[in-house]
């Protein structure tokens, strides 16, 4: 029993998962009691087949039965056995029906009908699937109270609900405890921890659980790889996603479709599509059968390297195996069109989509409406939004930040302000990319006065301006020659909790130059290190090119040789301004 007393301190302390200890199992529950059991009547209408996976296992087709077959057993005398209680809820849990088992699990401790290691590990499993795994801590204390033990299963269902939380550093954390205290973890609870550690970036540790798992004995199912691997590819570690798969091959798992769909995504992603293809071909070569999704990854990456005609081979190749496309082949497709500029391609590829049956979703739209507005065919994306509010799919905000992006870059304020209005109107809310649009086009075409308006009417609100904001005034300012209160609105931002960006710097250094004010300039460089962001390439750049363009050549000569040894390089028009500083000094040697 000492390995569990220590193990109840882990698991209800440690953790800290519970608000605190209740002296009776009914009071620990009355809560989520009460909410679960106003619903069962709702939840026993759903009714669903399920089929036992054994002689033993009990089913039914609905929850009516189950119901019906429960309050007979709980009017029997003697009453049955927890045994048999257990085959009852276990059938209910396999019907998703997770509060229903909780409501019946406390009548039958109100019966006090003794239970079992198996009856505690059926209720945690409900609380876990029902998001509520601080009550699965509570059910395990109780366990321990009544001395019963738990095992691995019980102790992997805690883990798996504390993963499905997002809490994989407490599940971890049980895990390692586990092992200390002598458990024996199987391949599930292997597979819940890795599955937990890649879904929460956890890479590094996951690919070590993997080796761990390999030298306890368990080998480790293509799943397990598949999702190292796709882990290893989102981070951008291919070397080491090729390794991990490499070694399942020399192992003897073969990859399935999902393995290869992941390493064929991370190529494209990476710009080699030719290693890509390899894949594809090696796909084939072993039968392993391509799916629509691997096709899709093909098909969008040779579109956004501006390959249509060989994306539309490959469409043509899905056709022949007799591979439906689905919403997102024909997305990526309309995707490649719009950044060729061939709307009416992009518009061909949308009808065909209704033609084949293949509902066209907010994407889809989205894509069309950007790419019109990018061809400044603002007309033509108003239509299609008209026809989408129309026949749907209902506008997003992607839909109307677009929109009004394209209005403002076109200075046609007064129909972004009537968009700004339908929008809130149809209950979507401003976000941040919503107001730094409107910021920007107001910015660019000189409408400063109506920018801070909108800034203030945000602070005003509630809603927080952020950096991208503030950095976006602070350039219209500057451009708008209002250097003092660009450099005003820029000191009072640590007083707002805000700490400039590389961006911020860059272009209050650049209106400052602009100035001429090259002393406050150079200060405001030099205490970048001092806020923590220290000047990147084109910072240089905008320093150097204003000291140039006001005859500080040997300050110039210096940050061009301190730049340098930072490994950044004179941007184009940096190197213009030193040429013509050559040209004119070999003028007046010569003249």
């Amino acid at each position: 029993m000492g390995k569990f007393i220590s193990f109840t301190s882990l698991a209800l302390s440690s953790l800290i998962l519970r608000k605190k200890t209740h002296s009776s199992f009914h009071s620990s529950f009355s809560s989520p009691f009460t909410t679960f059991a106003a619903h069962i009547k709702t939840i026993c209408n759903n009714s669903v087949r399920v089929n036992g996976k054994g002689k033993k296992d009990v089913w039914f087709d609905n929850v009516d039965d189950a119901l019906t077959l429960f309050n007979q057993m709980v009017q029997r005398y003697p009453r049955p056995s927890i045994v048999e209680f257990n085959k009852l809820l276990a059938a209910i849990v396999r019907m998703k029906q997770f509060a229903v088992v909780v409501s019946l699990y406390n009548q039958i401790d109100l019966l006090r009908v003794p239970r079992d290691a198996y009856s505690f590990t059926i209720l945690i499993n409900c609380f876990c699937r029902l998001d509520q795994v601080g009550f699965g801590f509570s059910v395990l204390g109780k366990m321990l109270k009544f001395g019963l033990n738990p095992d691995v299963v019980t102790l992997s269902t805690l883990i798996n609900g504390l993963c499905t939380k997002t809490k994989v550093a407490h599940a971890v954390s049980l895990f390692d405890e586990m092992i200390r205290k002598g458990f024996q973890p199987d391949l599930i609870t292997y597979s819940i921890i890795l599955n937990g550690l890649c879904k929460s970036g956890n890479t590094d540790r996951a690919v070590k659980l993997l080796r761990m798992m390999e030298e306890k004995g368990f080998q480790p199912d293509i799943v397990a790889y598949s999702t190292v691997i796709d882990c290893l590819c989102k981070d951008r570690l291919l070397t080491k996603a090729f390794d991990v798969f490499s070694k399942m091959k020399d192992k003897g798992i073969r990859p399935d479709t999902v393995t290869y769909s992941c390493l064929i995504h991370a190529m494209c992603t990476s710009g080699q599509q030719k290693e890509a293809t390899r894949f594809l071909d090696e796909m084939v070569a072993t039968n392993v059968a391509l799916n629509v999704v691997t096709y899709s990854i093909l098909i969008d990456a040779h579109c956004k390297e501006g390959m249509v005609s060989e994306a539309e081979d490959i469409i043509d190749t899905m056709i022949k195996q007799g591979i439906e496309l689905n919403v997102v082949t024909y997305n990526a497709l309309i995707n490649g069109h719009c950044l060729q500029n061939n709307m009416r391609e992009a518009r061909r590829v949308l009808e065909l989509m209704a033609k084949k049956g293949c509902a066209a979703n907010v994407i889809s739209y989205n894509t069309m409406i950007n790419g019109y507005c990018k061809a400044k065919r603002l007309d033509q994306a108003m239509n299609l939004f008209c026809e989408m509010s129309q026949k749907g799919p209902i506008p997003d905000i992607v839909t109307y930040n677009t929109l009004i992006k394209a209005m403002c870059q076109l200075g046609r304020f007064s129909d972004a302000h009537e968009l700004l209005k339908k929008m809130c109107a149809s209950g979507q809310v401003p976000n941040p990319v919503t107001y730094s649009v409107l910021l920007d086009g107001l910015c660019k075409h000189g409408k400063i006065k109506e920018a801070l308006k909108i800034l203030r009417a945000m602070e005003n609100c509630g809603f927080e301006p952020n950096i991208v904001h503030y950095t976006i005034l602070v350039d219209g300012l500057c451009k708008g020659r209002h250097i003092k209160i660009a450099a005003e609105l820029f000191h009072g931002l640590s007083v707002k909790g805000l700490n400039p960006n590389v961006f911020t710097y860059t272009v209050m250094i650049s209106g400052f130059c602009q100035e001429g004010f090259l002393d406050e300039a150079y200060q405001l460089f030099r205490t970048m290190g001092d806020n923590d962001c220290l000047p990147n390439s084109c910072c240089y750049n905008v320093m150097i090119r204003g000291f140039l363009r006001n005859n500080y050549t040997s300050k110039a000569i210096q940050l061009l040789e301190e730049m340098v040894d930072k490994g950044f390089s004179a941007d184009a028009c940096t190197a213009t301004l030193f040429v013509n500083l050559v040209l004119q000094r070999n003028r007046s040697i010569i003249f």
